[in-house]
């Protein structure tokens, strides 16, 4: 044998090699172990674990071949999904905390306004009377409410 011929015989079986790895690659496992991670593998898991089994497209199709439809779990959102979800639910969560928070600080910013220009300040008791607030307590009051508002306002 010669030169060319080994060389070629080489290439052939590296082909071959690389050509049956790329078949055996398209079969994948998916499984959770005993701590509740989930792994993906394209080797088969051990015996005593459940897995899943889902076919993966080939990476290097054929020239002109369309591509291979992978079937989608129906019902269960991958990660990316429930990742986005959690996202978009922590933003409605804020909005809806951040518009609780300036109905809060527009409602101390009026208060502040109705009291502190005020000198006789007249608010109803919990029997439903009519009483006059002091100063004293009238200028706690205020600064009480511009310290929630300086804490917790913009």
């Amino acid at each position: 044998m010669n030169h060319k011929t080994r060389l070629l015989i080489v290439l052939l079986v590296g082909a071959g090699i690389i050509g049956a790895t790329g078949l055996q690659a398209k079969e994948m496992y998916r499984w959770t172990d005993e701590n509740g991670v989930v792994h993906y593998t394209d080797r088969k898991p051990p015996a005593q674990v459940d897995y899943e089994t889902s076919h993966v497209p080939d990476a290097n199709p054929a020239p002109g071949a369309a591509p291979a439809a992978v079937p989608a779990d129906e019902g269960e959102p991958n990660f990316a999904q429930q990742r986005r979800e959690e996202i978009a639910q922590k933003k409605r969560e804020a909005r809806e905390t951040g518009a609780q928070r300036e109905a809060e600080c527009a409602a101390w910013r009026a208060e502040v306004d109705r009291l502190e220009p005020n000198r006789r300040v007249f608010f109803t008791n919990e029997d439903g009377e009519t009483e006059r607030m002091d100063d004293v307590e009238r200028v706690n009051r205020v600064a009480e409410l511009k310290q929630q508002i300086a804490k917790n306002c913009n």
